[in-house]
């Protein structure tokens, strides 16, 4: 082998000059490098490249060294390039594994592999290296194991607090508490972005920009939560207290309009709004919402606000000053009621083309009707007695499946209405209507709007319109109803509905 090196060492020296120019290409030349292009590749490569490199690079040291003539440093510089070249090829291994998993956590869009877990496969993969060299050089494991156990007793004394850093580091990398990207929310309140966590500690940037260094330790033996990243939803409450003398259901109506009006706030779960204490002045409103992640809370946080404080300012309700035993200034005492009917009325869609005296005939022949969560607002198969619109809360409409399962078809607020359709049909309501927070209905009476269609003509056709988008829009439920229906086009609704009016108008026996 030396003679063959000794006869060759032109050709090893390229050898040797060619993977320099391999390293160069790989890492540096270009806007985006060769191992950015074929990470796999390049990093494949290295495994058998670069133990082969040191093998040329000593073998050549070695024939430099007979022409200086220093024979003693012969077997010395043979002993390093084994060594390196084992400890080199441990790494390239290591630096392989790294590559796959930061490709496999790219490619299912995961959070990169921390850094602690990756240190230690380097390290672990050194040392399998570095005892097979031992074993080639003749050395007994066991004997280095027993020969080494006092100083490394010593050694791990002195290092008791780094290698306690280590180990939690490690418990935490297997259990995963936390990823890179989530927000933590430690014991005393400081909150942080994980952007990393190494051997030793973890760090956290917070919302000022500077980084927090926690060692592993410390974060293992305290409770912190985790507030996660920007794939996981967030779900915070606030509270508003109002005063007592507002009505719970209005006041609980108003808090639901004004989040459901905000853009930040998820609408699907829809917001929660709860009277959370009651049995003291001034009442306590807890508002629960929803929201895409973490990071957008202060955004949604102040939008809710503001659509709260005009929702409230349009209402003439103050939020309540918080009352005490002795008050210390004159307040003056809010009273709050509903709009009337009249009002509410105008939220419907037909409510644009009916004036204001036929408005005030509406709301005579209707009243106020209230619902907890959860109540049956129609059921399906019944037939409707009235138009009902909804005042304040959600309801959700839904139908029956033939294999015995409920679709839910859509979320209704406030100024939806249902019902109408019964103007047209005697046919059963093929839909339910189920009450999704606490809710307020106008029942319309069906006779008092049917005598003001019958008195103005115009109103057929744009009654006509707003049926036939109902009805289109749950077609599609129909379908997989339990029940068959035909599908109206807009003559067989404007038939129906002349032919209600017709009979409306005959005299009763």
């Amino acid at each position: 082998m030396d003679e063959l090196t000794a006869s060759y060492w032109q050709l090893l020296l390229a050898a040797l000059g060619l993977f320099v120019l391999w390293r160069i290409g790989c890492r540096v030349v270009g806007e985006r490098p060769l191992f950015d292009h074929f990470p796999r590749i390049t990093a494949a490569l290295d495994v058998v490249v670069l133990p082969f490199s040191w093998v040329v690079a000593g073998a050549l040291l070695r024939v430099a060294n007979r022409v200086v003539g220093l024979p003693a440093l012969d077997q010395s510089i043979k002993w390093l390039t084994a060594l390196t070249a084992y400890l080199a090829g441990g790494w390239a291994v290591a630096r392989f594994i790294e590559v796959q998993l930061l490709l496999r956590a790219e490619a299912r869009q995961r959070d990169r592999v921390p850094q602690l877990i990756i240190g230690l496969i380097y390290i672990l993969l050194m040392l399998v290296g570095l005892g097979v060299f031992m074993r080639q050089q003749g050395y007994s494991l066991s004997g280095v194991w027993l020969s080494t156990g006092v100083a490394a007793a010593l050694l791990g004394l002195a290092l008791q607090r780094t290698l306690g850093d280590l180990f939690s580091g490690i418990a935490m990398g297997v259990e995963r508490p936390f990823r890179i990207g989530d927000w933590l929310e430690l014991g005393d309140g400081r909150v942080g972005e994980v952007v990393d966590m190494n051997w030793r500690s973890t760090r956290l940037r917070g919302w000022d920009n500077a980084t927090l260094v926690v060692p592993n330790s410390n974060l293992a033996s305290q409770s912190f939560k985790n507030l996660h990243g920007e794939s996981h939803v967030y779900a915070p409450w606030y509270f508003v207290k109002l005063p007592a003398e507002v009505d719970p259901r209005y006041a609980t109506e108003l808090l639901l309009q004004a989040a459901m009006r905000c853009d930040s706030v998820l609408k699907l779960p829809p917001p929660v709004v709860r009277l959370a204490e009651g049995g003291s002045l001034p009442y306590s409103y807890m508002v629960w919402v929803h929201l895409r992640q973490y990071p957008a809370m202060f955004r949604a946080r102040e939008e809710l606000f503001r659509e709260i404080h005009k929702a409230l300012h349009e209402s003439g309700i103050e939020v309540a000053p918080e009352v005490q035993e002795m008050r210390t200034r004159r307040a003056q005492i809010t009273s709050a009621e509903p709009p009337t009917l009249a009002l509410a009325l105008k939220s419907m869609e037909l409510a644009a083309e009916l004036t204001e005296e036929e408005l005030a005939q509406l709301a005579a022949r209707s009243e106020y009707r209230h619902f907890n969560a959860g109540q049956v607002l129609l059921a399906e198969g019944a037939v409707s007695d009235a138009v009902y619109v909804i005042a304040g809360g959600l309801a959700d409409s839904s139908v029956l499946l033939p294999d015995g399962t409920r679709k839910e078809l859509e979320t209704l607020g406030p100024g939806s209405y249902f019902g109408l359709t019964a103007m047209l049909t005697t046919e059963p309501s093929f839909e339910e209507f189920i009450a999704r927070s606490d809710v307020t209905l106008i029942r319309v009476d069906l006779d008092c709007l049917r005598a003001i269609v019958d008195a103005r003509p115009e109103l057929k056709d744009k009654l006509v319109e707003l049926v036939k988008q109902r009805w289109d829009l749950a077609e599609a439920a129909r379908a997989q109803s339990r029940r068959r229906t035909r599908r109206l086009s807009m003559r067989d609704i404007r038939l129906g509905l002349e032919r209600r009016l017709y009979n409306a108008r005959l005299p009763r026996s």
